[in-house]
Formats: structure tokens, C-alpha cells, sequence
């Protein structure tokens, strides 16, 4: 059994084809694995800027919102006219007209009745 131990190992030419193919094989699985790892990481920051973009526009949006709801502020408006020195009064809600957004008119066709804007109570 000890006769083996002190052997000189050779690779037999089997096994040397098998390395010849295995070797390459497994080096370009490697290179295939590390580059699709790579672009993993890439989508994966795409992807958190893409929400931080999403989390600054939401922001954004935000503020837009309040400050359109402070211009359209009734009570706001008010104390703006007034403090402006307009002309401008309230009218009651009987003389405003209320104007289908799909009317049978045609688009080059002139209204018949009078603008809103230049009719008074």
C-alpha cells in the first residue's frame, strides 16, 4: 500500500483536456458573474437617485400646494383687494353663469351672449 505514497503524481492527458476546458470556462463564469454583479449595482443606484428624485418632486409638490391654497385663500384674497385699494366688490351668485366645458358651439364660432366679463349685476 506504501509503494503508491511515494509515486510521482502525473496527470494523465484526460485529465489535462478536462483542465484545459474546465479552467477557461470557470475564469469566464467569473468574469460573467462579477459583471453582471456590477451592473446589479448600477440599476440598484439608478434606481435610489430615480427616488430621490421622486422624494424632492413630492417635496416640491408640496409646497407648491400650500402655497396655492394661501393664494386661494378667500379670506387672504379679501385683505389683499382691500388692502390694494380695488374696485372690485362681491356680485351675487345669481349673476354668474355657468358654461358647459363641452358646448355644441363650434371653436371659431362667436358667442352670442355677451362676455362674463363685461356683465354687471
Amino acid at each position: 500500500m506504501n509503494k503508491h505514497r511515494n509515486k510521482d503524481r502525473r496527470f494523465s492527458v484526460v485529465e489535462m483536456v478536462l483542465l484545459g476546458f474546465a479552467a477557461p470556462a470557470l475564469m469566464g463564469g467569473g468574469f460573467i458573474h462579477a459583471w453582471l454583479k456590477n451592473s446589479q449595482v448600477e440599476v440598484v443606484k439608478d434606481i435610489r437617485k430615480a427616488e430621490q428624485r421622486i422624494s424632492d418632486h413630492e417635496g416640491s409638490i408640496n409646497s407648491l400646494q400650500v402655497k396655492i391654497e394661501q393664494k386661494l385663500n378667500i379670506y387672504q384674497i379679501r385683505d389683499d383687494l382691500a388692502r390694494a385699494g380695488s374696485e372690485l366688490t362681491e356680485i351675487p351668485a345669481s349673476s354668474v353663469k355657468k358654461i358647459s366645458a363641452f358646448s355644441s358651439r363650434g371653436m371659431n364660432e362667436i358667442p352670442e351672449t355677451a362676455d362674463l366679463a363685461q356683465v354687471r349685476p
